[in-house]
């Protein structure tokens, strides 16, 4: 788990909105936490490579947003599950980040409560504008 350097503004009635990266790609990570921390507002960021640590960091920091890639290889919780206790379970805003999720599975987690889906391979800008959109939101 890591946390940005941004400094601190004013967002959300004192506080800087919490974002959780999930994928277990280290270089989509990366890309996703550079998009972030380019948003027109500072947000803390976390970050998990499986869903175990997802789900552990989203009851102790209870995030405003989480990214969340849907496969999850060597978890034993899935990424629809995840999914659906996010929005359900914790009221957490979801954005599924997804190169394999068909779109059956896509549909499935809108009904969930998914905000929204993007698919892999993304452009940084419509990750941005769902990020900013789905925050504002």
């Amino acid at each position: 788990m890591t946390a940005s350097d941004a400094p601190s503004r004013d967002t959300r009635g004192g506080a800087e909105p919490t974002v959780l990266i999930v994928d277990d790609e280290a270089a989509t990570r990366t890309l996703l936490k550079k998009t972030v921390q380019r948003l027109s507002m500072p947000c803390k960021i976390l970050e998990a490579a499986d869903g175990d640590s997802a789900l552990r960091i989203v009851k102790q920091s209870q995030p405003d947003l989480v990214l969340l890639d849907i496969v999850l290889p060597g978890s034993s919780t899935s990424g629809v599950l995840l999914c659906q206790q996010f929005c359900k379970d914790f009221r957490t805003k979801v954005v599924v980040v997804s190169g394999k999720a068909t779109d059956s599975i896509a549909q499935a987690c809108l009904a969930m409560g998914a905000s929204a889906i993007v698919r892999k391979p993304f452009s940084v800008d419509e990750v941005r504008q769902e990020i900013e959109q789905v925050l504002a939101s």
